[in-house]
C-alpha cells in the first residue's frame, strides 16, 4: 500500500484557523485547525474515505497532545514506539512523539471523526508543576527519543464538550473565544483523567464509599439498553438504596438515573453522528423504547431535535 502524506495547512477567512482537504481519490475529508494565544492548538478530522488509506507524518518537532476518536478505527504505528497500536470510536489517549519521529496510520474505509488537543512544550510543562511523577516520566522518553501512549475511554463529560466543539454556534472572533474556551475545558477532564486529584469530592465521604459510586456509575454505562433499577444498583455494589443516591449526587451532583439519561443521550448524539443509524436505531440502541420521549430528551439536553443532528451531520 502506498504511503501518503497530507498537504500543507491553508489559510481560511477565519484569523488562526487552517484548513486540509484530503486527495478525493481517499474519499471526502477535511482537518480544521485552530491555533489559540494560549499555546493550544485545536484539529478536527472529518473524513468518509472510500478506500484504506495509509498514510505518513514526520514530526519535526517534539509533539505532546491528546486525541479523542468519536469514530471510525484506525491502525497507527511509530518508528520511535515499542510496539503499534490501534484506535477505535470510544478511545481517547495522550500521546508524546519526539522530534524527528515518523507516524504511520492504516485508516479504515468509511466514516471518520477524531478530535486532538496539541500542547506547546512550555504549556504542558506548567501542566506538570505539582505532578512530577507522571510527566516527569513522559519528558524522560521524550529524550530518549521514545513515544509514550496512555490510552482511556471518553467519559460523558468528554463527549458534550466535543460535541460542542463539533457543534460551534458562533463564527469569526466570537468562535475562536468559544472554541478556547472548550478545549480547555477538554483539557481539563482529560488532565483529571490521567492524574486524578487525590482529594475526594467530598471530604465527607469515606474512600470506600467513593468507589463504590464509581462501580455503580460504571454498571449503569455498559448496561444502557438494560439497566439495573436503584434498588438492584445498590445491592450489586453493596450499599442501601437511599445511601446510593446520597453519596451518588456527592460524587456527580446528579442521581443515577440523571447520570445514566445523560450517558444514554450522549452515546446516542454520537450515534446519530456518524451516520450510521437513524433516529429510531440510535433511540433502541440506547435503551429507549419511546421515541417521543426519546426525541424530547434529546433536544433538552442538546437544544436539537436529533432528526435536525442527524440531517446536519450528513450535510458536513
Amino acid at each position: 500500500m502506498q504511503k501518503n502524506q497530507f498537504a500543507a495547512p491553508t489559510p481560511t477567512a477565519t484569523p488562526n484557523t487552517f484548513r486540509i482537504d484530503l486527495p478525493p481519490a481517499w474519499g471526502q475529508g477535511k482537518i480544521i485547525i485552530n491555533l489559540f494565544d494560549s499555546g493550544l492548538k485545536l484539529l478536527v478530522v472529518q473524513a468518509a474515505l472510500e478506500q484504506p488509506v495509509q498514510t505518513q507524518q514526520m514530526i519535526a518537532e517534539s509533539m505532546v497532545g491528546f486525541g479523542f476518536c468519536l469514530h471510525g478505527r484506525f491502525d497507527a504505528s511509530s518508528d520511535t514506539a515499542v510496539s503499534p497500536f490501534t484506535i477505535q470510536a470510544g478511545d481517547t489517549g495522550f500521546f508524546a512523539f519526539p522530534q524527528h519521529a515518523e507516524i504511520t496510520e492504516n485508516l479504515a474505509t468509511g466514516h471518520l471523526l477524531r478530535v486532538y488537543l496539541m500542547l506547546e512544550g512550555k504549556m504542558l510543562s506548567s501542566f506538570a508543576q505539582g505532578e512530577e511523577d507522571f510527566y516527569t516520566l513522559v519528558f524522560k522518553k521524550l529524550e530518549k527519543q521514545r513515544a509514550s501512549r496512555v490510552l482511556h475511554p471518553i467519559t460523558p463529560l468528554m463527549q458534550a464538550v466535543l460535541h460542542q466543539i463539533l457543534h460551534c454556534p458562533y463564527c469569526g472572533k466570537t468562535k475562536q473565544l468559544y472554541l478556547e474556551s472548550k478545549a480547555m475545558e477538554l483539557l481539563s477532564h482529560k488532565l483529571e483523567q490521567i492524574h486524578p486529584s487525590p482529594v475526594l469530592p467530598d471530604n465527607a465521604l469515606k474512600r470506600d464509599d467513593y468507589d463504590r459510586v464509581l462501580h455503580a456509575a460504571e454498571i449503569l454505562v455498559s448496561n444502557v439498553e438494560e439497566p439495573p433499577d436503584v434498588q438492584q444498583l445498590a445491592r450489586l455494589v453493596g450499599m442501601s438504596r437511599s445511601k446510593l443516591h446520597r453519596c451518588f449526587r456527592r460524587v456527580y451532583d446528579i442521581s443515577p438515573f440523571e447520570y445514566l439519561r445523560n450517558h444514554r443521550l450522549q452515546t446516542a448524539m454520537l450515534l446519530l453522528q456518524s451516520g450510521e443509524t437513524n433516529v429510531t436505531e440510535a433511540a433502541f440502541r440506547v435503551g429507549y423504547s419511546n421515541l417521543s420521549y426519546f426525541s424530547k430528551a434529546f433536544k433538552i439536553m442538546f437544544g436539537v431535535a436529533p432528526g435536525e443532528l442527524l440531517h446536519n451531520s450528513a450535510s458536513d
